[in-house]
């Protein structure tokens, strides 16, 4: 009977590096496909209930941002910065239309706000986004962000605020006034008895020019912000100056650069800086178009014109003709530059050339209707 022979040491460390490393194998194997599942390209309706929401996802790797639209608006009112975003962050970017907007469909039933956020979780986890995520809040979607980080706290990294809804703006005197419909007056509710973690960082970028501009509200809507953010270290205010309250379409840039860096904020340090160099290259290339644009703008009907009626304003009649007689000249083909030539001649009293060029106006655009009243204003 021969001896048992027992594997050497080095035949036992190979053994035993193949084992582990099949291990290791799998295990990345999994993860990768993970990875592909939950960050492929989409682009559909999912089934939550009573109704369905359609998702679209721009894919990348780490944490997600969402994207919450305001009241009324569909996913495709934050075409313009989804792009970009992605290429920046390199993060899979999720936009959706909320129930009844856009491709998602309605419930026969109501539902609430916070069965809404509900929903919208599980669509999320559907689709394998159950980890932390950042979230950016247009108007209205606010509210949507402050009840979703309400209910999944350890899912929010960080947040947006884009000229938020805030519930402390929605005193009972305003509910009044807006006339707001019992399930308004129920979010509002709602919203009060859970607010958001102040744990949660918060960028909160308010609008120079409010709703309300002109009114009362417009200081107190700026004054609710600012007490919002006074009541937590990890928030900040940023005023967006002239600035509407669709900022991101007023300053683009402006938005980007937020999310951009409040995103950076919670990535590890090896990824911050690789990020926030293409965040950087990419300012450069939207500054460098901005330049291209505003030299096409230059000289261009628009501009002429806008600058012969600002100085028609200022009771600079002579110099408005010059620049509306300049508009002519470059662009003989159009329609509008006589027309504006005709009102610059009509203030100086100069009847005869203020009918001629409407008249030319007319023959160029004969659906001008400005041209064709004041033609028979003069003639009678």
């Amino acid at each position: 009977m021969g001896c048992k022979q027992f594997p050497s040491t080095l035949q036992l460390s190979i053994w035993l590096i193949l084992q582990v490393g099949l291990v290791a194998y799998s295990q990345t194997k999994s993860t990768l496909a993970n990875l592909e599942g939950q960050h492929r390209s989409i682009d559909t309706l999912l089934d939550v209930g009573p109704y369905k929401l359609h998702v679209k996802i721009i894919p990348g790797r780490g944490a997600p941002i969402l994207l919450e639209a305001g009241g009324g608006d569909a996913a495709t009112v934050w075409n313009g910065l989804t792009q970009p975003l992605a290429d920046i962050t390199q993060a899979p970017i999720i936009t959706y239309d909320r129930m009844g907007l856009g491709k998602s469909t309605k419930s026969k039933d109501y539902v609430p706000i916070d069965q809404e956020v509900t929903g919208l979780a599980t669509t999320l986890s559907k689709l394998g986004f159950t980890g932390p995520k950042m979230l950016v809040a247009h108007s209205l979607g606010s509210f949507y962000s402050i009840l979703y980080s309400q209910q999944y706290p350890n899912q929010v990294k960080a947040i947006v605020f884009i000229d938020a809804n805030l519930p402390s703006f929605f005193t009972e005197e305003h509910l009044q006034q807006m006339n707001a419909s019992e399930s308004f007056r129920q979010t509002i509710q709602l919203i009060r008895q859970h607010p958001l973690p102040t744990h949660i960082p918060v960028l909160d970028l308010v609008a120079e020019k409010t709703l309300f501009e002109g009114s009362p509200n417009d200081k107190r809507w700026k004054n609710c912000h600012l007490d919002f953010v006074a009541s937590s270290p990890q928030r900040k205010y940023l005023l967006a100056y002239e600035c509407g309250h669709y900022i991101f379409f007023s300053n683009r840039q402006l938005v980007l650069n937020a999310i951009v860096t409040q995103y950076a904020q919670h990535v590890a340090p090896t990824a911050k800086a690789a990020l926030l160099e293409r965040g950087y290259a990419q300012q450069q290339q939207a500054s460098n178009e901005d330049r291209r644009n505003l030299m096409k703008y230059w000289h261009s009907v628009d501009d002429l014109n806008e600058w012969g009626y600002s100085l028609l304003k200022q009771q600079e009649t002579t110099k408005a003709i010059e620049v509306f007689q300049l508009n002519v000249a470059l662009h003989p083909d159009n329609a509008n530059t006589y027309d504006s030539l005709g009102d610059a001649y009509l203030k100086a009293d100069q009847k005869g050339l203020a009918i001629e060029n409407y008249k030319k106006a007319l023959q160029l655009n004969p659906k001008n209707e400005h041209a064709r009243k004041v033609l028979e204003t003069l003639e009678r």
